[in-house]
């Protein structure tokens, strides 16, 4: 079966990612984590290694029996980062969790207070502060003030210039534009796919023009946001059900953390 171009840009970003990631991760991990031997997983290592040297710029030259065996090794390789790195991503997302809730909360409070002052009252939110110290509530509050605040990152990234990206980088990130602008006028409730994206679009945008005015370019952000982690974030969210794989591969790992 086909993939989209999308997707097929992505991964062949994620290939090198995906490979650095399991030299970070180190042989031995790997192997104690997954359900390979020490010699599969030492024989697909390699395989990795030397797909990797070959593999071409411009996906439109790759034959589509190649895209399957490319599908066949990102799922492999995605699969043995994310048994190997399971553990890491609860503790960030329990850790982005406990961040973001005080700026949550005081931004629905700050937005409650707005509309009281104008008459106003939304008893939903009233209903979600009244608990929000509750520590079972926390997912929501932070879920409500994502999704009150998706409208103005949304006018944020409309003017995301990708001049400064790999051709890769850009392809996926307009198609995520694309995407967002689509999906937002029917845009769910409750979080998911589309606020993420969103969110990382949003990150991506503040970063270029971090780096943009700082006279050390890259030096200027934490080496956790660099522009490649982030774009390979927004391709996990864009394109990870399309090509069957796990929702850790790595680059929104390194995001959340």
């Amino acid at each position: 079966m086909p993939i989209s171009e999308g997707a097929q840009h992505y991964v062949l970003m994620l290939i090198p990612s995906l490979l650095l990631d399991i030299e970070k991760l180190g042989l031995r991990r790997i192997i104690r984590t997954s359900d390979f031997s020490e010699q599969e997983v030492t024989a697909l290592y390699f395989e990795f290694v030397t797909i990797k040297r070959v593999l071409p710029h411009n996906p439109h030259s790759i034959e589509p029996a190649i895209w399957q065996h490319l599908l066949h090794c990102v799922r492999v390789m995605s699969s043995l980062v994310s048994l190997a790195t399971t553990e890491d991503l609860e503790r960030a997302r329990e850790t982005a969790v406990r961040r973001y809730l005080p700026h949550a909360k005081m931004s629905l409070k700050n937005e409650f207070e707005q509309m009281r002052s104008e008459g106003k009252v939304d008893f939903r939110l009233a209903g979600i502060l009244r608990q929000g110290d509750l520590p079972e509530n926390s997912g929501q509050v932070c879920m409500e003030a994502i999704r009150r605040e998706r409208q103005q990152r949304v006018e944020s990234i409309k003017c995301l210039g990708t001049e400064h990206l790999t051709d890769h980088e850009a392809y996926v990130v307009e198609s995520a534009r694309d995407y967002v602008l689509t999906e937002i006028d029917d845009a769910p409730e409750d979080f998911g796919i589309l606020d993420l994206v969103i969110r990382l679009m949003d990150l991506l945008r503040l970063v270029l023009v971090l780096e943009s005015r700082s006279p050390g370019g890259a030096s200027a952000v934490s080496s956790n946001f660099k522009v490649e982690n982030i774009v390979l974030g927004i391709g996990n969210a864009m394109y990870r059900s399309e090509l069957g794989l796990h929702v850790s591969s790595l680059g929104l790992a390194r995001v959340n953390k």
